[in-house]
């Protein structure tokens, strides 16, 4: 009779909200030890009811609707750890990815979320909050860059102009002559352009061609000893340097910075990395694969899933549980005719639980197989993913010690600072790898103890 109850094949969720909801309306009825007697009673019936409507409602085979969607309850309070304060601390401090221990239940998810993944989530969302709070500062240094630049390179065209006036210099006329005439070409290299350039400058010097390459040389390694060299062996030479340049101090004087080759080649990697990361990271992550949407799976998680689907339906594990679930209901139906416990609670015996266990070894077994899989694919995600991320912090260590190395408001260095500061704004996607494998739609075990109520008006 007790299973009669449940041949209308409702829904488990409905029986389980109708039982429910008539439990609330007694006990707002009830006595506190009432209610609790009720409580308890109602508990074992629905989960009896929900155990016995199983069969049914899976129709033909009880495996058929047994593969998850990857959901897990998460835990609201966990441990914290502490915040990176860079992108090479935040790649540092990535944990490794679940194990297929890890994955292959809702509750052994939910542990490892709480252990591992969310802390590292939430220090990183601080990290990103850190960073990108320092954009202001950054654009307000380039700005003041920029203006600084601006003036220097009008104080350098003015005293380009003072030197050109005063013999020392080919003026703008000459070397557009010198570009007509072809002694200077386009295919020429930097050194065979600066030996042609070297041979005007030392005529306009009243030096020879060698003796002009040595006092460039000297300025570039030590100023002021290239200074007392020229008011040494060339006065009058030097008379005119003064006189041309001395109105110009050195803060107007554009120099080249020795560091700049490599600011701009950091730069350049840099822009190339975040065009990868922009474009590589839909091909392995899912971005947190949730419920059985192929909209929300990245690309391979889409194939994956939908291979296991196919693969479930027709695989050995599911045919034996379909055996042991309808040879275990069917041995259910003559254990209840032997009851005479009318309003007991009753357990299920041994080997119902021993039948359940069978069950979820076969449903470990299919689980380990495809969580390796699925952990596979995650890990070429995180692969991509980390390993741009790998090479961006590189690059920002290098920045940084560069920077050192000399005036820190370099307009490149700056710029390199800023782009920097829009990756550390991408930091997320080094958890979205981790976030897809705890995903994985196991299958969830069944329960191994339960029992109810017996039913008024018979054995069962």
């Amino acid at each position: 009779m007790l299973r009669r109850l449940f041949v209308c094949r409702m829904e488990k969720n409905l029986l389980l909200f109708a039982y429910v909801g008539i439990l609330l309306y007694f006990c707002s009825r009830k006595s506190a030890k009432t209610t609790k007697t009720i409580m308890k009673k109602t508990f074992l019936t629905v989960l009896a009811a929900a155990v016995l409507a199983m069969p049914m409602m899976a129709q033909e085979r009880p495996s058929e609707n047994m593969i998850g969607d990857g959901t897990y309850e998460q835990q609201e309070n966990v441990e914290t750890i502490a915040v990176p304060q860079t992108i090479a601390e935040a790649v540092a401090a990535l944990p490794a990815l679940p194990t297929v221990a890890q994955i292959n239940s809702a509750s052994a998810k939910s542990v490892v979320d709480a252990r591992t993944y969310t802390p590292y989530k939430e220090a990183i969302q601080q990290t990103m909050l850190i960073l990108t709070q320092q954009n202001a500062g950054i654009q307000a240094r380039i700005r003041a860059a920029q203006q600084k630049q601006q003036k220097r390179s009008q104080g350098a065209m003015q005293q380009y102009q003072s030197n050109v006036n005063a013999g020392l210099m080919p003026s703008q006329e000459e070397m557009m002559a010198l570009y007509m005439s072809g002694e200077i070409k386009e295919t020429m290299s930097d050194e065979q352009m600066m030996d042609v350039m070297a041979g005007k400058f030392a005529q306009k010097w009243g030096v020879s061609k060698q003796e002009y390459l040595k006092i460039i040389g000297m300025a570039q390694s030590n100023p002021k000893a290239c200074e007392a060299y020229i008011k040494a062996n060339h006065p009058q030479l030097y008379q005119r340097l003064y006189a041309a340049n001395a109105p110009y101090g050195k803060d107007n004087v554009v120099g080249d910075d020795t560091r700049d080759v490599e600011f701009s080649r950091i730069g350049g990697e840099l822009t190339e990395l975040q065009s990868q990361l922009m474009t590589g990271i839909s091909v392995y992550s899912g971005n947190g694969v949730q419920g059985r949407d192929a909209q929300t799976y990245g690309s391979a998680y889409t194939l994956l899933y939908n291979q296991m689907l196919s693969d479930w339906k027709t695989s050995a594990e599911a045919k034996q549980i379909d055996e042991i679930e309808t040879k275990l209901w069917s041995r259910v139906e003559e254990w209840l005719t032997t009851l005479n416990a009318e309003g007991e609670e009753v357990t299920y015996p041994g080997w119902w639980t021993e039948e359940r266990k069978k069950e979820n070894a076969i449903i470990d077994q299919w689980n380990r197989r495809y969580a390796e899989r699925w952990l596979k694919t995650a890990s070429d995600g995180e692969k991509l993913i980390k390993g741009v991320f790998e090479k961006i912090a590189a690059l920002e260590t290098e920045n940084a010690q560069l920077g050192a190395q000399g005036d820190q408001e370099n307009m490149l260095y700056l710029m390199n600072l800023q782009v920097l500061n829009t990756l550390s704004g991408m930091l997320l996607q080094l958890t979205f790898p981790y976030q897809d494998a705890l995903r994985f739609p196991c299958i969830e075990h069944q329960p191994e103890t339960g029992g109810f109520v017996m039913e008024k008006g018979g054995k069962g």
